[in-house]
C-alpha cells in the first residue's frame, strides 16, 4: 500500500512540474530598430531555450514574444536585445554595443525614432 501512495504522489509531483515547465506566457515591449536588417537580428537575438516564438514589427517598433517563464525571464530577453545592439522601452545598449550594429541601422543617428 505504502508502495502505491509512493508512486501516486511521484506521479502527481511530476506531471505538476512538466506541465509548469510548459506554461507560457506573451509579452511586447518596444525596441529600436529602423529596418528589415534590424527585425532580424532583434527576433534573432531572441531565438533562444525558453522563448517559442519573437516577432518584431517594424511599424510599431514594439516585439512580441512568446516564451515560457520557467525558462527566461523578460529582464533576460532585455539583456539579450541590448547585447545585439539595440535599446529597448527598460535598458539601453552600450556604446560598444551600439556600434557593432550595421551602418544603415544606426537608429540613435535617426531624428524621428
Amino acid at each position: 500500500m505504502k508502495k502505491i501512495v509512493l508512486f501516486v504522489l511521484l506521479s502527481v509531483t511530476t506531471n505538476f512540474i512538466w506541465a509548469q515547465s510548459k506554461k507560457t506566457e506573451e509579452v511586447s515591449f518596444w525596441v529600436a530598430g529602423v529596418c528589415g536588417m534590424c527585425e532580424k537580428t532583434i527576433e534573432n537575438a531572441l531565438d533562444v531555450k525558453g522563448v517559442i516564438t519573437a516577432d518584431y514589427d517594424l511599424e510599431t517598433h514594439q516585439v512580441h514574444v512568446v516564451y515560457r517563464p520557467a525558462k527566461i525571464t523578460v529582464d533576460q530577453m532585455h539583456v539579450l536585445i541590448n547585447a545585439a545592439g539595440y535599446d529597448t522601452e527598460k535598458s539601453a545598449c552600450t556604446v560598444e554595443q551600439y556600434n557593432r550594429v550595421h551602418g544603415c541601422c544606426k537608429y540613435r543617428e535617426l531624428k524621428n525614432h
